[in-house]
């Protein structure tokens, strides 16, 4: 028999920090840029997922301070398993739009690494660590729900 701590407190965090509806773009890899020599990144259709969004611990910034990374960081909770940055095997890379705060429009953000996992196949979590990309997100979502990239593999306003 299995103990869910998490379901027990659940019902307090939520309390406190309600969960954020959010969009989780998986990347499927470079793909062939149509401009010219290079590549762009192109994602699957967008999973709309629930985040439970917080800014980085003391701990957090100590582990994000080792990794050097610099920008808008958010410590991000999910029942799901983005892939961080793998450069070596080219994975990874994946997007998670949400707004920075209450009533704002959504930002991509960036999933860079994800410090802890657990079980998210049998009920479990994911701990993120998400970095704000300086594209801004309006409606830049097609029909089908893809992000609309231009050959530079940057993000573009869809109307």
């Amino acid at each position: 028999m299995s103990l869910n701590l998490h379901a027990a407190v659940r019902a307090p965090i939520q309390a406190v920090n309600a969960d954020t509806p959010s969009w989780w773009y998986v990347n499927k890899g470079p793909q062939p840029s149509l401009s010219g020599p290079g590549s762009v990144a192109s994602y699957e259709t967008a999973i709309p997922v629930q985040c439970q969004i917080q800014p980085p611990s003391g701990r957090d910034l100590k582990f994000i301070d080792y990794l050097q990374l610099q920008g808008i960081i958010r410590t991000v909770f999910m029942f799901f398993n983005p892939g961080g940055l793998n450069r070596v095997n080219q994975t990874g890379n994946d997007l998670l739009l949400f707004p920075q705060w209450t009533g704002a429009p959504n930002d991509a953000w960036k999933v860079y690494q994800i410090p802890e996992y657990w079980g998210v196949g049998s009920g479990g979590w994911s701990k993120v660590f998400a970095v704000l990309q300086t594209d801004r997100l309006y409606s830049a979502l097609d029909d089908a729900g893809l992000l609309i990239l231009d050959d530079n593999g940057r993000i573009v306003r869809s109307k």
